[in-house]
């Protein structure tokens, strides 16, 4: 699912409204003079994608401005995004409102009141562009949390600010910032689409077998070793069965099955049943059976909820198909003759029918309706996965604990056993026939473990599939390779510009977070290489390869990329001319911005519908396509703010 932007929007503080309308699918060119607003729309947008702080600069937009609109444009509809201005001198404000809809008109200052919070506009914003659950786990030995990526990090891939641009040693937007760096080393994997869109409910799958096999191999553990070839349990056992005449004094045990046979007589004698009376445990006992079945209730409703879950998952991905298959077919009223009005007239040839057929505009409605409900589709479908995971480890956590229900129901009894006969001359004899019962049944079951080996060996065989569903290698190497193809990009989009390095190989370190030329003398990453020109040529082939693969695999990233200033090691604000030309300019810095900028163009123009680039720059190309591309010029008193809301 796309992600552009239709307009940018500012609200006064007596209810004027400015929008900069941008147009989507194509190079958007927003030119003008120095203090005139330019570098506020990236702190704008940034903002109203759920940053945290408002970046906009103190001045004259802080006062004069009271709220921040974005109107987002979405594959089948449009989402409007308003945050509160904090105001000069403080940093943020809680006030979010969020509209959606087929077509969004922008909404009165009336309207404006919040409806939402910050951190569910982040998850929104997130789910409307299709980021599905996902997890990245450090791998062993590294302290740091598990991390889910969101929006705030898809953005990083389409912001360029003019401090960034021209950076050697920062080629991310925020990279430089506390732990973005490292967050954009651990969700580049999922952007990239090199991670299963199924990894977390797999992760949730192996964290359940790996507990149930250390289980197994503990209580194998604990049945092997009740005693060994001198029996000393046995032998101590036996102490205690003649110290309360359970044994005779004079009975011989020479070894180890002559020792197990005499404690097996002990424990049938009949001592005890004579006197033996009803303990205060029962209570406690009543009270665990009742415990155990409430679980086994609450267990098969988590069980039929898992079913019906998992049979929704098959359900909306059929539906989905269908609404697919639906719209396209609807999609002919494209056909249609807009002036055919007659239900009994074809709206294709304009004969006349024997029966009426719906119209033109029914049928244009029908296919926004299931538009509309496909993108409703899209956006909840992602988080069935993490429904099932919940699901699968309560189900898990209600059979550990009727496990442990079970062992305390048994060892209760063995309790009031010991109650019933603490009231009497026998309870020494009763709490010894319990422990050499209870010695007789671990050595019954370390005599016959075959069962529980094999669900040992069967367990580690889930185990070792589900690992190797998941394989860090295979995500390795598919991240590998799609950074081949993405230097292949990287490389020939860097024939059009006059780079130091222009022929070499480029490829994009991850680990490093920079760029790479493969020359003759070696690898030379972006620090090594000299000047502005340089480093702002490499930012942009970077950027412009990485979103013509996300495009291309439908990733979900923002289908828009932001350049401030990128001609600015050519034409620095000092430079700058009244309307904007480059004619100040030597002929070596004016062959070089236009080679820039037309190779944005022809990046955005191959990309289209699905990339916007918004270029904001002091320079103004007096070419016809440069023309077309620009949707507002801020020069002789044209600035983002109007001067009437400042007078």
């Amino acid at each position: 699912m796309t992600m552009q932007i239709a307009k940018i929007v500012l609200y006064s503080h007596d209810d004027h409204i400015r929008e900069l309308s941008l147009n989507v699918g194509r190079l958007n060119v927003i030119t003008g003079a120095s203090k005139t607003g330019k570098s506020a729309l990236i702190d704008i947008i940034d903002y109203c994608m759920g940053r945290g702080d408002c970046y906009v600069a103190e001045g004259v937009i802080r006062k004069h401005v009271s709220w921040f609109a974005v109107l987002f444009q979405l594959a089948e509809s449009q989402l409007f995004v308003a945050r509160r201005n904090p105001g000069p001198g403080i940093k943020t404000s809680p006030d979010v409102y969020i509209q959606r809809g087929h077509t969004v008109a922008t909404p009165p200052f009336s309207a404006l009141q919040k409806n939402t919070t910050v951190d569910a506009l982040e998850s929104y914003l997130g789910a409307s562009i299709g980021i599905s659950e996902n997890e990245h786990r450090p791998a062993a030995g590294q302290t740091r949390a598990p991390l889910e990526a969101n929006i705030r990090h898809a953005l990083t891939f389409s912001i360029q600010d003019q401090d960034e641009i021209d950076s050697k040693n920062v080629l991310f937007h925020r990279q430089g910032d506390n732990f973005i760096a490292q967050a954009i080393k651990d969700t580049f994997p999922y952007f990239l689409g090199a991670i299963d869109e199924d990894r977390l409910l797999k992760l949730s799958q192996l964290d359940a077998e790996k507990r149930a096999l250390r289980r197994l191999e503990r209580q194998l553990k604990e049945a092997s070793e009740v005693d060994d070839a001198d029996f000393p349990q046995a032998r101590t056992l036996l102490d205690e069965a003649r110290s309360v005449g359970l044994v005779g004094e004079n009975v011989s045990v020479p070894d180890y099955p002559a020792a197990l046979s005499v404690l097996k007589d002990a424990v049938r004698q009949d001592v005890l049943t004579e006197q033996l009376v009803v303990g205060d445990g029962e209570g406690v006992l009543a009270e665990l059976r009742s415990e155990r079945g409430r679980m086994r209730r609450e267990l098969e409703t988590i069980k039929l909820e898992l079913r019906a879950t998992a049979a929704f998952r098959l359900e909306s991905t059929g539906y989905q198909r269908e609404a697919k298959e639906q719209r396209a077919r609807l999609s002919a009223v494209g056909l249609f003759r807009k002036e055919v009005a007659e239900h009994q007239q074809c709206p294709l040839c304009e004969s006349v029918l024997e029966v009426a057929v719906p119209s033109a505009a029914q049928v244009a409605d029908a296919l926004r309706v299931v538009s509309e409900e496909l993108e409703a589709v899209e956006v909840e479908n992602p988080r069935i996965q993490f429904r099932l995971a919940s699901l699968q480890e309560t189900e898990r956590r209600i059979e550990e604990s009727l496990r442990n229900n079970n062992a305390r129901i048994l060892a209760q009894i063995r309790e009031n056993d010991l109650l019933r006969a603490q009231r009497d001359s026998f309870i020494q004899q009763a709490r010894t026939i319990g422990k050499i019962t209870q010695y007789l049944a671990g050595v019954t079951a370390s005599q016959d473990n075959s069962a529980m080996v094999r669900a040992i060996d069967e367990a580690k065989l889930r185990v070792r599939a589900l690992e190797r569903e998941i394989d860090g290698e295979s995500d390795q190497e598919r991240i590998e390779t799609y950074l081949n193809i993405i230097g292949r990009l990287m490389t020939d989009y860097s024939a059009d510009l006059d780079l130091e390095h222009k022929g070499s190989q480029l490829r994009l370190d991850i680990r490093k977070l920079t760029v790479i030329a493969d020359t003759l003398d070696g690898p030379v990453p972006l620090q090594r290489m000299g000047s502005g020109e340089n480093w702002v040529g490499y930012h942009v082939v970077t950027h412009l390869a990485l979103h013509h693969w996300f495009r291309r695999k439908v990733r979900p990233v923002p289908a828009f990329l932001i350049l401030d200033q990128p001609s600015q090691a050519h034409y620095p604000p000092e430079q700058d001319a009244d309307d904007g030309s480059l004619v100040s300019l030597e002929d070596e810095d004016k062959t070089a911005v236009q080679k820039l900028f037309a190779l944005i163009n022809r990046v955005t123009q191959e990309l289209a519908p699905t990339f916007q680039v918004i270029l904001i720059d002091h320079a103004d190309l007096k070419e016809k396509w440069f023309e077309d591309a620009v949707v507002e010029r801020w020069r002789q008193g044209d600035k983002l703010v109007p001067q009437d809301w400042i007078s």
